[in-house]
């Protein structure tokens, strides 16, 4: 009797044993990238409420219960930083609420705020943690934040 299915011998089906086992490995890297991205912001996210004390000179007008302010955490190793920081600081000219924190060389500024990343924005109000907006943002979504203060 003939057949007239797929003949799979034993070198077959090692290579597809391979390739299946190849597509696990990069879907389970996949996953764990999705995962640490969502632990991050779900991390970040605790931020909000918290009190601020304790801050270097040029964010102490930040800890008062009239304040206001947008905070951009960056780092010089941070390559989404290297694009944020020009826009921060073209903003800078125009809002006076908005500061700028080297992560690098004000590390107690960053723990201060619960950074878990870079960059991030942390909107202040009254003196605590309103919200915090982790990643790159446009130029046109940092002055709406920026308007709606």
């Amino acid at each position: 009797m003939e057949s007239f299915g797929l003949i799979l011998n034993h070198t077959t089906i090692n290579i597809i044993g391979y390739i299946m086992f190849i597509i696990y490995i990069l879907v389970g890297i996949f996953l764990f990238f999705i995962g640490m991205q969502i632990s991050m912001v779900i991390l970040a996210k605790k931020s909000k409420g918290i009190r601020l004390s304790g801050l270097s000179a040029s964010l102490k007008k930040l800890e008062g219960n009239d304040s206001k302010g947008l905070v951009y955490f960056h780092s010089p190793q941070c390559h989404a930083c290297k694009t944020q920081t020009p826009i921060i600081k073209k903003l800078q000219d125009s809002y006076k609420n908005l500061y700028d924190v080297d992560i690098s060389k004000d590390f107690a500024a960053a723990k201060a705020f619960g950074i878990k990343a870079t960059p991030t924005l942390i909107q202040v109000e009254n003196g605590t943690v309103k919200d915090v907006f982790l990643g790159a943002k446009r130029e046109h979504e940092i002055v709406s934040i920026l308007a709606h203060m």
